[in-house]
């Protein structure tokens, strides 16, 4: 009796962790699970600013491993961060086509961003990696042609807080120092929220 009875509780405790095992199995997603804020990012074609490549299967292959990136990383340089070799981190001397990548949420999203460049929609939509993700062409005759001298308006939302007190405080030539190069504004729409980010670019010898 003792024996059977040893054995029933052995069979019980047996079971009983296979079914604590069964709940705490976690299966991860790496790309499903990752928390994606609404975010946009810019980039020069291939990366390279005076880029005149023109076969899509290769612009295709470049824009899937950038896909990858951007849902794999916390942060990830690029144009809209400021960091070119110009005048307060513009770009110096761009010569090719940008491709904007805007991203939503991690969960399934019902509608695209919409692009505005200088206050008008784009159409431009090339490439949709899936439905949180989608880039935009902007073409190099096209941000030519739109690219815009900087205003007062735009110095708050284009330089940061400290750039501006640095200026204030140094009683530097502001204006013409914070005026250099000229600019894209972009603003990225989706529901509710907008997201204003600047392309700037200074030319010069």
């Amino acid at each position: 009796m003792r024996i059977l009875t040893l054995c029933s509780l052995i069979i019980f405790v047996c079971i009983s962790c296979k079914e604590n095992k069964k709940e705490h199995v976690t299966i991860v997603n790496s790309e499903n699970n990752l928390e994606q804020k609404f975010n946009a990012y810019c980039f020069f074609k291939l990366d390279d600013k005076y880029s005149t490549e023109k076969d899509s299967l290769v612009i295709n292959s470049w824009l899937k491993e950038k896909s990858l990136l951007i849902l794999t990383k916390d942060s990830l340089t690029n144009i809209f961060s400021q960091n070119g070799g110009g005048p307060n981190g513009s770009q110096w001397n761009p010569a090719t086509d940008l491709y904007v990548a805007t991203v939503t949420s991690s969960l399934p999203a019902t509608e695209t961003p919409k692009l505005y460049i200088n206050g008008k929609l784009s159409s431009k939509q090339i490439y949709k990696y899936n439905s949180n993700l989608t880039w935009y062409v902007v073409k190099k005759d096209f941000w030519e042609k739109e690219i815009r001298k900087i205003n007062s308006t735009d110095m708050q939302k284009l330089y940061s807080p400290e750039l501006l007190n640095e200026i204030k405080e140094n009683n530097y030539h502001s204006i013409e120092y914070l005026t250099q190069g000229k600019i894209l504004k972009f603003e990225i729409a989706n529901n509710k929220e907008k997201l204003t980010k600047f392309f700037h670019a200074t030319n010069g010898e």
